[in-house]
């Protein structure tokens, strides 16, 4: 069989539990309790009440359920509401760092769960088709030499898109040429720009990504086709996409022999905002923890990064809690004078207060060079009292990173905190503990009902 498109299908129909490295599947468990967890957190978000409103209104019968709860619709709107509302509060997982940082979960957990419910799947299969899916995104994703952030597309809507209809295309059980189509047919209905972060539509991309690989995969179920070569053409998605057009369109891919989950797996977010500042919060409490100061006592703080890094905090002077989630500033500022960064900061009443403002303009973004290929970038933060001392921190990978896996206790501690308010605590407990053994789990049916 030649061609890209064509040997991702045969991935995609061929694989099989069996042949998933055993030690992945504790992170794709987490994969889907955080993205449960998430969820439920933005099931009410502005922009998952207006999708319900025009998407879903009142209804009570439906293919899936919506966000967890008792409401359905069809697999692949409810895959839209519930794949915005998982990105709403941009507290979801990250994946493919240091391939092409991405929300991986997003994108592809909502298209298994509406189709696993449609079909009837068990645990297992949801397990494999994530894990199909996820190899098809790092496929296509290492081909890119240039971050396509850079020339203004949203991977997780993107290439999430292509992922999701791989993830579905093998719970639909196609076969290698259909499972092509669907990969193909998806490529087509790939989109999201940087330009939306910080609006409601940012979120909007990971749910129309799940949508469009439930749509694909039906679609091509059915005999809708697409070009052969609709990834690795020369007018094709890798070669529309790429920044520069440096990327291999010919090598063929090495899905099953090397894995993307195991290299570049998923990370979790232990604050609730984007994930580009996550490095720097996480030396910022290092250095809080060393040293006792006060906002008051600052003089600067400057971060210290690559360009790519800043890349989606695009917020200098936040002026609203959705600003706030991609400004470095204001990561700066509220764990000195809030102790913490919880959802309890994102709000414009904390963002405008005078001290925060205050210390917000006391931070500057110092831009690296890129490293060279294969080199650990050396960000670090540079912080200085009034008094004239002088502490730094070197940034490495944050608690939750793939390098560095978040503990069960921990992933519990954020499950319980984002469902709070969704489910009775032995509810939360009862899918947190599911969702944790989803290999057990016979059907998407018996995971409890939340409370919209």
């Amino acid at each position: 069989m030649s061609g890209l498109t064509r040997q991702l299908g045969a991935f995609v129909a061929a694989l099989r539990y069996e042949a998933i490295p055993p030690e992945l599947f504790t992170q794709l468990r987490n994969g889907f309790t955080d993205y449960a967890a998430v969820t439920l957190l933005g099931r009410n978000d502005d922009v998952t009440r207006a999708l319900r409103a025009v998407l879903a209104p009142a209804q009570a019968q439906g293919e899936a359920r919506i966000c967890f709860g008792a409401a359905r619709s069809n697999g692949a709107d409810a895959a839209l509401i519930s794949g915005a509302a998982s990105h709403a509060q941009d507290y979801d997982d990250v994946g493919l760092v240091g391939v092409q940082p991405t929300h991986p979960s997003a994108a592809i957990a909502p298209a298994i769960f509406a189709e696993a419910e449609t079909l009837g799947r068990d645990g297992r299969a949801m397990l494999t088709a994530y894990a199909a899916a996820f190899e098809v995104w790092g496929d296509l994703a290492a081909r890119e030499s240039d971050p396509p952030h850079v020339k203004g597309w949203h991977p997780t809507g993107t290439f999430g898109a292509i992922a999701s209809a791989a993830a579905c295309a093998h719970l639909r059980g196609l076969d290698e040429a259909r499972a092509a189509h669907a990969l193909g047919i998806a490529a087509s209905m790939a989109a999201g720009f940087i330009a939306n972060f910080g609006s409601m539509t940012k979120p909007f991309h990971a749910g129309r990504a799940a949508q469009s690989g439930v749509l694909a995969a039906r679609l091509a179920e059915v005999g809708m086709t697409a070009s052969p070569d609709a990834l690795e053409s020369p007018v094709g998605f890798l070669a529309a996409i790429s920044p520069k057009g440096a990327v291999d369109r010919t090598s063929a891919p090495r899905c099953g022999e090397r894995w993307f989950l195991a290299t570049h797996g998923l990370g979790f977010k232990l604050f609730p905002m984007c994930y580009g500042a996550h490095r720097a919060l996480d030396g910022l409490f290092t250095l809080r923890g060393e040293h006792a100061f006060t906002a008051e006592e600052v003089e600067s703080i400057e971060v210290h990064a690559t360009q790519l890094q800043f890349a989606n905090l695009v917020h200098a002077n936040p002026q609203n809690g959705l600003d706030a989630k991609f400004s470095m500033e204001f990561a700066m500022a509220a764990p000195i004078i809030a102790g913490r960064v919880t959802e309890a900061e994102f709000t414009s009443a904390f963002v405008q207060r005078n001290d925060v403002r205050a210390l917000m303009g006391r931070v500057r973004r110092i831009f690296l060079p890129p490293p060279d290929k294969g080199v650990a970038p050396q960000d670090r933060i540079v912080l200085r009292l009034r008094d004239g001392r002088l502490f730094e921190q070197m940034l490495r990978a944050p608690m939750g990173h793939a390098d560095r896996p978040p503990t069960a206790q921990a992933l519990w501690i954020k499950f319980a905190d984002c469902v709070g308010d969704a489910l009775t605590p032995s509810d939360a407990r009862s899918l947190f503990d599911q969702l944790q053994h989803l290999d057990q789990l016979a059907s998407v049916n018996d995971l409890p009902v939340a409370a919209t």
